[in-house]
């Protein structure tokens, strides 16, 4: 966590951006994809950079509550519109209207964000008001056991098809100065 967070430092600072951890030095190991815990970390913490404004801040904290790991990025950002709360995290949707928007992106952060969260069987939540900033919690239990994948059988094997009346051959390439 604090890794990821060092990763993005730069860009804070460069963004006049006061970046906060709060983690606790006993924080436990998240059985998981940790490039995929990793990829939840710097989506939202750079999100959460990007729209928040010079002077403003933002903080990442984790902690554990029951089985399971809390994380929440918290900015004081410009916000999200209640109505486009609803479509956060669909692919390509990006808040605001079209000529309100200063930043760029293609709107895959945080449904990445959601879809590996959800691959982990934990919980995303989003709050946020305008001219305020924004939260995002999400919850991820400590013991995951990835799904057991199953033979599917309807899967065969593809074999090339033989080009009838071809040869094979040979072909050199030389390479010039």
């Amino acid at each position: 966590l604090l890794n990821c967070c060092n990763l993005v430092a730069l860009k804070a600072r460069e963004s006049g951006v006061d970046l906060v951890t709060r983690v606790p030095d006993d924080l436990p190991i998240v059985n998981g994809d940790p490039r995929a815990f990793k990829q939840i970390v710097l989506n939202l913490v750079s999100n959460a950079i990007k729209f928040t404004e010079r002077g403003g801040k933002v903080t990442v904290s984790a902690g554990i509550e029951g089985s399971r790991l809390l994380l929440r990025v918290s900015d004081t950002g410009v916000g999200i519109a209640a109505d486009d709360l609803k479509r956060l995290g669909d692919p390509f949707f990006q808040a605001g209207k079209t000529y309100q928007r200063r930043h760029e992106g293609t709107g895959l952060g945080l449904s990445i964000v959601k879809g590996l969260v959800g691959l982990h069987h934990g919980d995303m939540n989003v709050e946020s008001k305008v001219g305020e900033g924004t939260i995002v919690s999400v919850a991820l239990p400590l013991a995951f056991t990835p799904p057991a994948v199953e033979p599917s059988s309807n899967v065969s094997t593809l074999k090339p098809a033989l080009r009838s009346g071809l040869q094979e051959q040979t072909h050199q390439v030389k390479k010039s100065a």
